[in-house]
């Protein structure tokens, strides 16, 4: 689990804690001993298993997290002054580098000075390189890595297989490497005392104890003067204000000038392997994703076509995680001429979302909000936002429907129909959304009214209400936003109520403008947590804890209690299913609202329309000026009205007639290479859509990664999405959701919206895509 830490907290500590245990002046054992348990303590992934192996005859530790792919492995020599250091010192960043890989990272416990001077350590690190090619590794399948002295030791390492005619590695990852053991840099004294963790103690007691006395005249001690060409590409990280940052300059300088190709992040302020605090520093988890994008990209087999549709919250961050691995082309469809989803189209007045904008975010933007429930500008500005800071702008194709896909068996491609003309992609990902087609009910003589008609999905603001007779139709999550902020300013507004909502409080209030400047310090996180236990404790209600949900039925009717004193409209407005059933809704206007004396509302069905108005069903006319439905949205269409059509001509409309279903709501078996964002059973009844839709966009990427290193087609089992489909039927027959008519169902009553579970339990099911569950070509 990763920490997020001030810089300046984690420069104090590795100043006054690992600083010292690597000085010259402590017997070489305990500097090991408490070098390797600082390592213990540093944080790891969740889900990090390390187990202990051998490479080439020496112990290594193989590192993986997961989704970590064995095909993929990353052969690490750590650093450590060629005196200290283990596997045990670099468990937390081999498992952060086995994160940001992919791969399998494979810690190498080679001999150490002064009991095994050079060329002890590079010989160790040639077998463990050999060892892996003879078990039937491809050299371009494998990344090199090290840190500091092991930073040296695979450069050196590079310079002996090309010698011998060995293939070379795919990429390598060089953190801080050390490779002037002459000491001769100027930056060793100019960054002396402002080097959190090394000092040139240790540097010349690990060149004294690796060369034995002897000076560094062969070739693999002296890589910066060898022949540099030729070489697979290095990535380069370092710290500005490290001892060794001379070494790294000089290398990437004359990397280039040899004409290979090297990429470098020198990290201002940032002292020497500061990547290894990966766990604990924001800045250096940073460093170690983008080094291990660039190894990933060297170990892939191609840059996969990606075809995206729809760029709302799903679109944009399924383009975000794949613009940061660098593995795709990505053409992100969107039919309207902005992104933004649902919070493009949805513009009523008074709308807001009602999650709370600690959850409501990208995981890795936490935004700026005014308020707690963020207003729709709000959300709208932060889409935008997020899409221009990743360079998305450029992937977008604004003003582009997709009406049709039809999978290629023969090339192992999507081939896309669009308004702008047919592109083809390796793989399609749906970012449709289940809330983007508004429902208009079929009421009889609704042509003949003479006044505006139209949706809240579809607001017309060209329409002033100010002094109209408004009837609205529907009670649902936009009704009690537009209602109680169009009221005030209509002569008379009647609320044609379908079925009533339990409404809870919304504890909002505005952020003052220091709120964000702390966004990333522990009151955001807390926050975040608090609000996911909040909604975790609701979803428990409603699925398997359900004396739970009573705490919200008892909100809503102490509300109702004290915003509406007349007892005959409490009674016309309380709902008649149990809490839950329906999507519980967040207000403090809306009781309020319906209590104003120019408020209506009217619980018969609507007879028919006439120009005037609407006619209820016994009869009792009700003048209007404007007609606003705010009656949900189709559901049940989840890529409407696009056609897919997958293996063997398989209609995907088709293949759920009987209702939607996916494995883990986002793979089809017939559709390969399909992934699907909100798909079917991943709407939560209490919950933020946003955490789910990342665990969703997680998974696709691992699909897509499977694509880049040379699988071509990835097709979920029907066995697997079969034994899925019926544990979420089991479940949800134990749900809330079935005791009632709600959009959560289609009409034969299966479920097909929402998620049985919690969000943890979710992100935990989405965290590795088992291959055992797909069929791969």
């Amino acid at each position: 689990m990763r920490l997020t830490l001030p810089c300046a907290a984690v420069r104090a500590a590795t100043r006054v804690l690992v600083a010292p245990a690597l000085s010259p002046r402590l017997p070489t054992p305990v500097s090991r001993a408490l070098v390797d348990l600082q390592g213990r303590l540093l944080p790891v992934p969740r889900g990090t298993r390390s187990t202990p192996s051998s490479l080439g005859g020496r112990p290594s530790v193989r590192v993986s997290v997961p989704g970590s792919r064995d095909d993929r492995p990353v052969l690490f020599l750590h650093g450590g002054g060629y005196v200290v250091g283990s596997p045990a010192s670099h468990r937390s960043l081999g498992a952060w580098l086995a994160e940001a890989t992919g791969g399998t990272v494979h810690l190498l416990h080679y001999r150490l000075a002064p009991e095994h001077p050079y060329p002890a350590a590079l010989d160790d690190a040639e077998r463990a390189y050999r060892a892996l090619l003879d078990a039937g590794h491809l050299a371009q399948r494998i990344a090199l890595a090290g840190d500091s002295a092991g930073g040296g030791l695979a450069v050196a390492l590079l310079l002996r297989l090309r010698a011998a005619g060995l293939p070379l590695p795919a990429g390598v990852g060089l953190i801080s490497p050390w490779l002037d053991l002459d000491l001769t840099d100027p930056a060793i004294a100019r960054n002396t005392g402002r080097d959190a963790m090394l000092g040139p103690g240790l540097l010349e007691e690990g060149r004294r104890s690796y060369l034995r006395g002897g000076g560094a005249t062969d070739p693999e001690l002296r890589p910066l003067e060898a022949d540099l060409s030729g070489l697979p590409p290095l990535h380069v990280v370092a710290g500005a204000d490290e001892v060794l940052v001379g070494d790294a300059d000089r290398l990437v300088e004359r990397v280039r000038a040899a004409g290979g190709r090297v990429s470098y992040t020198r990290a201002e302020g940032m002292w020497h392997d500061h990547v290894l605090e990966a766990g604990l520093l924001g800045r250096a988890y940073a460093d170690l994703r983008e080094l291990g994008a660039a190894l990933r990209r060297d170990q892939a087999e191609r840059r996969v076509r990606v075809a995206v549709v729809g760029a709302g919250f799903g679109g944009i961050g399924m383009g975000v995680a794949l613009r940061e691995d660098d593995l795709a082309d990505v053409t992100i469809l969107e039919k309207e001429p902005q992104v933004g989803g649902v919070w493009r189209d949805n513009t009523y007045p008074g709308a807001a979302c009602d999650v709370p904008s600690n959850l409501y975010s990208y995981s890795f933007a936490p935004g700026d909000w005014s308020r707690r429930f963020a207003p729709q500008p709000d959300i709208l500005r932060y889409l935008r936002t997020v899409a221009a800071d990743h360079d998305l702008d450029r992937d977008i194709r604004l003003g582009t429907e997709v009406t049709g896909a039809r999978w290629d068996e023969d090339a192992a491609v999507w081939r896309i129909e669009t308004s702008g003309g047919e592109l083809e992609a390796e793989a399609l990902v749906a970012a449709c959304g289940q809330l983007s087609h508004p429902a208009t009910p079929d009421l009889a003589g609704i042509e003949r009214f003479r006044g505006p008609v139209f949706h809240s999905a579809r607001w017309d603001s060209s329409v002033d209400l100010r002094g109209k007779r408004v009837a609205v139709v529907g009670t649902g999550a936009s009704a009690i936003q537009f209602v109680p902020a169009i009221a005030p300013d209509a002569e008379r507004v009647t609320i044609f109520q379908r079925s009533a909502p339990y409404v809870i409080p919304k504890l909002d209030r505005p952020y003052g403008p220091r709120a964000f400047s702390l966004r990333f310090r522990a009151w955001h996180r807390a926050a975040r947590a608090f609000w996911t236990g909040f909604f975790e404790f609701g979803a428990l209600g409603f699925t398997v804890v359900r004396p739970f949900a009573s705490t919200f039925g008892l909100l809503h009717r102490l509300q109702l209690r004290l915003q509406v004193p007349d007892a005959e409209l409490r009674e016309r407005v309380a709902p008649d299913y149990p809490v839950g059933c329906k999507r519980v809704l967040i207000s403090s206007d809306w009781f309020r609202a319906l209590a104003r004396p120019d408020v209506d509302v009217v619980t018969e069905k609507i007879s028919e329309v006439t120009e005037e108005g609407v006619v209820a069903a016994d009869g009792t006319p009700y003048p209007a000026d404007v007609i606003i439905f705010g009656t949900g949205f189709r559901t049940q269409d989840f890529l409407a009205p696009m056609r897919v059509v997958g293996r063997e001509g398989r209609e995907l409309s088709e293949e759920w007639r009987d209702g939607a279903r996916a494995h883990l709501g986002i793979t089809v078996p017939g559709f390969p290479n399909l992934f699907l964002l909100y798909g079917p059973n991943t709407n939560v009844g209490s919950g933020s859509i946003v955490h789910m839709l990342e665990c969703q966009i997680r998974y696709a990427r691992e699909g897509i990664r499977r694509l880049a290193t040379g699988t071509r087609s990835l097709e979920v089992r029907p066995n697997a999405a079969t034994a899925y489909d019926t544990e979420m039927q089991s479940r949800l027959t134990d749900s809330v959701w079935t005791e009632c008519v709600s959009w959560y169902r289609t009409d034969s009553g299966r479920v097909t919206n929402n998620w049985p579970g919690t969000m943890l339990e979710y992100r935990r099911r989405t965290a590795v895509l088992d291959e055992g569950e797909y069929v791969t070509t």
